[in-house]
């Protein structure tokens, strides 16, 4: 035989394939390639790696060479993030290994660069403002001072800015020259980051007139009614004699006036309305009588419609945060979502029209929920969600963003779509805007816990779920690619029941065990696998699913219950228990997730929490572990002896004061530590390791 192995199968592979299986975007990761421990290749074989995910082997093949005992290497360099596998053929049609399943994701990284962006033609005397932006990455932990210089005399205001610590925000300057010349203007750091290259500028003694002119107006229009353009001179004086202006269309209207003119010397805008006589699609465009650059022309679309419609739930327009939202058939339905779930968001985008309206429809009527949104990132905090909405500040003309989080509501009556629930059924906009679309393929993860994931009292003393760790870990996250759905109750623990009423079940209700095992769990008393009462998070398949649709599981799930078993004075035994089961059965509903056991902030502080709960989780993770002796995507999260001590020894700052529960400052030291612990878990292939802050 030529390539082959002596006694092996013609099933059985030749050579193994292994390596790690949760990459970083742009890092290295060495895969090995070994002969089979029953194959003797009688002839060299050439195997050659192949990637479902973008990104670059080095080499493009490798050899094993005839009679070869020892192993080869190569590399692989994943270019975007994303989930996907591994594989390889060989020379001689032998029996190829498995493939592997990889995960990659970005971790973000520090800014080093920044550019600078402004005028290189400057008039003498007149001010230009240059804006310095920092790179990609997130904030320094330090301030960053940037001196600007040039070779032109002339007076920078100020002399130099700062880039403040936790800041990516650009900073600005002017500078005025003082005289005409050609010359360079450079920026410098002091060493603290890669600085851009020079600008060259130019700098007269006088300005010269504008040379052009911008068109800007509505693209959607209803037909028989006006619409503004508006026509802006571009940088430079005025013309020394008068400039007319003359739109048209192809398609059918009436523009008033016919003509615009721009007078001598004059930098003002002019405006005028276009008014289409029928429905349908044409272009706009503008000529000029001078030698004016013309504005590129533009497509507008008339309608018909008057009456506002109403972006339902189910539309690609809407986006719901993963294993939060029931709806009105189950987990679907397009009238509308419901969510009991503190910290559970959804986000619409559309395409606005030239004089916008969006109302937003909330509810229940009696509800005692509050959202907090972001329109296009800006925020408007702490709203009753009893009535609807009607947003403001609405952008004409360009794709809107709408991103809505439930920040707080009533421990009461929220299971079983209680009335202290958000609903969501829809966005009414004007006829002329249109639905825009949410991009929904991004893999998952599920925060569960308690009242310090709920944000209890996070907010100096006031319910706050932005103010927890879980808002802070949720966008860390999402920086990193991935969504986070928040599954938490106030009062609840593994075998504690939720809320005030405690009408919530257990997270993962078992009774009647024995030293911490056994027992029997109880289904009806449990949430693990609800949505809501009677909605399933599962899929057909009995998989968590991020919207009820199957091969939708998620890629980490983290835990921090206990706490608040510990505080109810609960089982022991029967806490331990479930626990272990709960980890148990969440690592069948999602095989290849990470599972993060996060130890309750307080519970090395003995003041507040008997010695033997830490012990309780400890036992339970090394229950699970012996039960999964190889799950080397199961970490535990204890921030150690030092940090619970500093969180609970300054209360009133740090943790309430009766130290059950943490405080925004508390919450952004907690937030950073799991955060850094559950990425830097996710991007290294380490085995059944405890970390520790």
């Amino acid at each position: 035989m030529t390539d082959s192995s002596t006694a092996t199968s013609a099933s059985m592979p030749a050579y193994t394939l292994t390596g790690p299986v949760s990459l970083s975007v742009g890092s290295k990761a060495t895969y090995t390639i070994a002969p089979a421990s029953d194959t003797i290749l009688t002839a060299a074989l050439t195997i050659t790696p192949t990637s479902t995910l973008a990104g670059t082997f080095t080499p493009a093949s490798v050899t094993l060479a005839a009679g070869a005992t020892t192993a080869v290497t190569f590399i692989f360099v994943p270019s975007v993030a994303g989930s996907g596998t591994i594989s390889t053929t060989n020379s001689a049609s032998l029996t190829d290994p498995a493939s592997l399943s990889v995960v990659a994701i970005a971790i973000p990284t520090t800014f080093t660069t920044y550019t600078i962006a402004g005028s290189t033609t400057l008039i003498a005397g007149v001010p230009a403002t240059y804006t310095l932006t920092p790179g990609s990455g997130t904030a320094l932990s330090t301030d960053v001072t940037l001196t600007p210089a040039c070779t032109l005399g002339g007076t920078f205001s100020p002399a130099s800015v700062t880039i403040p610590a936790g800041s990516t925000t650009a900073v600005t300057f002017t500078f005025t020259v003082s005289g005409g010349g050609v010359g360079t203007l450079s920026i410098s750091s002091g060493g603290a980051l890669t600085n851009p290259a020079d600008l060259f500028i130019t700098a007269s003694a006088s300005e010269n007139p504008f040379s052009e002119y911008a068109l800007t107006g509505p693209r959607s229009l209803i037909a028989g009614t006006a619409a503004t353009y508006t026509l802006t001179p571009g940088t430079g004086a005025g013309n020394s004699s008068a400039i007319t202006v003359t739109p048209s269309c192809t398609l059918s209207g009436t523009f008033f006036p016919q003509t615009s003119t721009f007078p001598a010397g004059s930098t003002q805008p002019l405006t005028f309305t276009f008014t289409p006589a029928l429905t349908g699609t044409g272009t706009l465009s503008v000529v000029n009588t001078g030698t004016l650059t013309n504005p590129p022309s533009f497509t507008i679309t008339a309608l018909t419609v008057t009456t506002p419609y109403t972006l339902a739930v189910d539309s690609a327009a809407f986006l719901f945060s993963p294993g939060n939202w029931s709806g009105d058939e189950g987990r679907d339905g397009s009238a509308w979502r419901s969510t009991w779930n503190v910290g559970a968001w959804f986000q619409v985008a559309w395409l606005a029209s030239s004089t916008p309206t969006a109302t937003l429809h909330l509810g229940p009527e009696n509800t005692g929920a509050y959202i907090t949104y972001f329109l296009n990132n800006v925020v408007t905090s702490t709203l009753s969600a009893q009535t609807d909405l009607t947003l403001s500040d609405i952008v004409p003309g360009q794709i809107n963003t709408l991103e809505v989080f439930l920040t707080r509501t009533p421990t009461t009556s929220r299971w079983n779509k209680g009335t202290n629930c958000l609903t969501v059924s829809g966005m009414t906009v004007d006829a002329a805007s249109s639905a825009g679309y949410v991009v929904t393929a991004r893999p998952w993860g599920k925060l569960v816990g308690d009242d310090t994931t709920e944000g209890t009292m996070a907010d100096n003393g006031t319910d706050n779920v932005l103010s927890s760790y879980s808002y802070l870990l949720l966008r860390a996250m999402e920086v990193a690619g991935y969504a986070t759905g928040v599954s938490a109750c106030a009062g609840s623990g593994y075998i504690t029941p939720g809320d005030t009423t405690q009408d919530v079940p257990a997270f993962y209700s078992v009774s009647g065990s024995s030293n911490g095992a056994g027992g029997l769990y109880d289904d009806t008393k449990s949430r693990w696998n609800l949505i809501d009462s009677g909605i399933s998070a599962l899929d057909s398949d009995s998989m968590l699913s991020a919207y009820g649709d199957g091969s939708t599981q998620p890629a980490w799930i983290a835990f921090n219950l206990l706490a608040q078993d510990a505080l109810a004075y609960a089982s022991q035994s029967d806490a331990q228990a479930a626990m272990t089961q709960s980890l148990l059965a969440h690592r069948e509903a999602a095989p290849d997730a990470w599972l993060f056991a996060v130890m309750p902030f307080g519970f090395h502080y003995a003041t507040t929490y008997s010695a033997t709960w830490p012990q309780i989780f400890n036992n339970a993770v090394s229950a699970y572990k012996s039960a999964n002796p190889d799950d080397d995507q199961f970490v535990v999260i204890d921030v150690g002896t030092r940090l619970s001590v500093l969180l609970e020894s300054n209360r009133g700052w740090y943790t309430s004061t009766d130290g059950h529960q943490l405080l925004e400052p508390g919450h952004a030291i907690f937030a950073a530590t799991v955060a850094t612990l559950m990425l830097g878990s996710m991007t290294t292939q380490t085995t059944r390791t405890y970390l520790y802050y």
